[in-house]
């Protein structure tokens, strides 16, 4: 036989009211059905706890277990439906991604295209009210995570790429997947390689002609390649205003253009380089539209390395 002593005293521990609403340490509180007054201490024989309790951090209360590294948030068969928070610091995470559990498989369709569409910004979130963070240190720390934030807007995103972008309703906001860019991402790169690769060829033909019908008039006169020769990637990249194009030119070398092409192999601009050993040339954004481009440092007619650019708008 069991026996259950409650007390409706205003000095018991366990206090009930009379819509039975219990209060443990605390008055009942007509909104709930439990209210407690202290923490929660959840303990097992031969496993770690789990504590819910008051942090001086300033947020409040937290949930956390006795020891380091222990405790789950739902289980294999018994999942959480969804979770919000403002911010999640994780070692590592995972995502679904069993070939088991997939079907439909397509080819990413235009990759290449989609994320020369995508539009990258700085930002800071509009700002909050904090007030609830009695802890001056951590609201401070929390405003200035919400600035100087890179990423993309989420509406404009959609357009794009509807794949990586979720609305919920409920609180009428946007979401971004931004895993999901990835795939798209390495199909991109996988497409713009075979394309360099392709106008790799192509645009040495196209520079052997212009250099032969120029200053040049036949591969006889071509001096022998020089080694020491080096072609560095521009800077900034990607651009909008104007980059730089460092170089390393020999002594030895009598003649050396920068050549610009296009995606398409077309030749839109030579520039004749006067300099020898390390320099550099300056080019605007003005010159040419938003898009992706490929150029060459040729010297006495021998194409030395070739290098891609992104201009953007």
């Amino acid at each position: 036989m069991c026996f259950v002593f409650v007390s409706f005293s205003s000095f018991a521990q366990l206090k009930v009211n009379s819509s039975g609403k219990v209060g443990i340490g605390i008055d009942p509180d007509a909104n709930y059905n439990l209210k407690l007054g202290s923490a929660i201490f959840v303990s097992g024989s031969g496993y770690p706890d789990i504590i819910v309790s008051y942090m001086p951090d300033g947020y409040g209360r937290a949930i956390y277990p006795s020891s380091n590294y222990q405790c789950k948030v739902g289980t294999p068969n018994n999942q959480f439906a969804a979770i919000y928070a403002q911010y999640h610091y994780a070692g590592s995470t995972y995502h679904f991604s069993d070939t088991r559990i997939k079907e439909n498989l397509r080819v990413i369709e235009k990759p290449l295209e989609k994320l020369l569409q995508i539009k990258g910004v700085k930002y800071d979130f509009i700002k909050q009210n904090n007030d609830t963070i009695s802890n001056e240190e951590e609201r401070q720390k929390l405003e200035r995570m919400q600035k100087d934030k890179l990423g993309f807007l989420a509406q404009d995103l959609e357009k794009i790429l509807p794949e990586a972008v979720l609305y919920d309703k409920d609180q009428d906001r946007y979401y971004i997947e931004y895993n999901t860019l990835i795939p798209v991402i390495v199909e991109a790169m996988k497409e713009q390689q075979a394309q360099i690769e392709e106008l790799k060829s192509e645009l040495a033909g196209c520079c052997q002609e212009d250099l032969k019908s120029g200053s040049i008039n036949s591969t006889s006169e071509l001096s022998p390649y020089v080694p020491e020769a080096k072609l560095y990637q521009n800077t900034p990249n990607p651009f909008s205003i104007q980059t730089t194009v460092k170089f390393e030119i020999p002594e030895t070398v009598q003649s050396a253009q920068l050549h610009i092409c296009n995606m398409t192999g077309t030749l839109l601009k030579t520039i004749t380089v006067n300099q020898r050993g390390t320099g550099n040339v300056t080019i605007n954004a003005n010159e040419f539209g938003a898009g992706m481009y490929l150029y060459s440092l040729v010297c006495d007619g021998r194409i030395v390395d070739t290098k891609q650019m992104l201009l953007t708008e």
